[in-house]
C-alpha cells in the first residue's frame, strides 16, 4: 500500500509549533530508551524532520546522530538549531546514503506510514545497521489508535489512521523479510500539552500529515469542538498521549 505525500516544503515553518515536545514532556521515553541504546555510538534518526528527536537522542546519550530527511525545508529548519554531534543528509528510507553497517541503531518517530516502500526501507535499514543492532519505531499503529487524542476530534482522520499507519503485525512481518525480529513493544505515556487550551493551540496549527489529508470544513469542526472543551477545562491538567515504541533487532 502507497502512501499520500505530505508538502513539508510547505508544512516545515510551521512544524516545530505543532509537534516540538520538551525533554521534561517524554522523560518516560528516555527511561525506556535507556536499555536499548545503551553502548551506542551512532544512531541513525530516519525521516529526522526538523530534528526534535535527533536532538533528544543527543542530548540524553551523548551519541553521534545523523539525520537522513528528503524535504529540504524540514533540514534547514533542523540545521538552524543543530548542536552537538548532529548532522544532516537529504535522503529517503528507500536509500539511505550511508555505508554498510556504519549506524549500531536507528530511529524512526512517526515516518513508517510516509514510506512508499516499507519492504526496501527494511532491506536498507538491515544493511546500515550493525549486525546485532535495533531498529526503534516510535509511532502511532493503525491497530493501537486509542492512545492518540486528537484522533477523537477528526472521525476521517481516525478512519485515515487505521488505513494509512501499518499495523504491529505488518510491520512486524515486512521488517522479519529483512532479517528483523520483535524484541519488545512498549506504550509509552507523552505529555503533549500543559492543558487542553495549549493542546488546542497545538493541533491547530495543523502540523500532521493525517490532518492535511481531511477536509477544511472536518477540521475547522474539529478544532472548534477542541476549543470549546478547552474553555471549560482544567488549566492544570497535562495532556497525555500514549505512542508505541516497537523495537526490532
Amino acid at each position: 500500500m502507497t502512501s499520500p505525500r505530505t508538502d513539508y516544503e510547505s508544512m516545515a515553518e510551521v512544524y516545530d509549533r505543532g509537534r516540538t515536545l520538551a525533554l521534561e514532556q517524554i522523560a518516560e521515553l528516555r527511561v525506556v530508551l535507556d536499555r536499548y541504546l545503551e553502548g551506542s555510538e551512532r544512531v541513525l534518526d530516519l525521516g529526522s524532520g526538523t530534528g526534535i528527536f535527533a536532538e533528544a537522542l543527543a542530548v540524553w546519550f551523548d551519541v553521534s546522530v545523523i539525520g537522513v530527511e528528503p524535504s529540504r525545508a524540514m533540514r534547514q529548519q533542523a540545521l538552524a538549531k543543530v548542536a552537538g554531534r548532529i548532522s544532516y543528509l537529504g535522503g529517503e528510507a528507500e536509500h539511505i546514503p550511508l555505508a554498510d553497517q556504519t549506524c549500531d541503531c536507528a530511529w524512526l518517530s512517526t515516518v513508517l506510514h510516509h514510506v512508499r516502500d516499507r519492504a526496501q526501507c527494511a532491506r536498507e535499514l538491515r544493511r546500515v545497521v550493525r549486525a546485532g543492532g535495533r531498529v526503534l519505531i516510535r509511532s502511532g499503529f493503525g491497530d493501537r489508535l486509542d492512545g492518540v487524542r486528537w484522533l477523537r476530534y477528526f472521525p476521517s482522520a481516525r478512519e485515515v489512521a487505521a488505513k494509512r499507519w501499518p499495523t504491529v503485525e505488518a510491520t512486524a512481518e515486512v521488517f522479519g523479510t529483512a532479517g528483523f525480529e520483535v524484541e519488545a513493544l512498549h506504550e509509552v505515556p507523552e505529555v503533549v500539552a500543559s492543558n487542553l487550551e495549549a493542546y488546542h493551540r497545538r493541533i491547530a496549527v495543523r502540523a500532521n500529515s493525517t490532518l492535511t489529508l481531511i477536509a477544511d470544513d472536518e477540521f475547522d469542526r474539529g478544532v472548534e469542538v477542541l476549543r470549546q472543551e478547552a474553555a471549560t477545562a482544567s488549566r492544570t491538567e497535562e495532556v497525555v498521549d500514549r505512542r508505541d515504541l516497537l523495537v526490532l533487532r
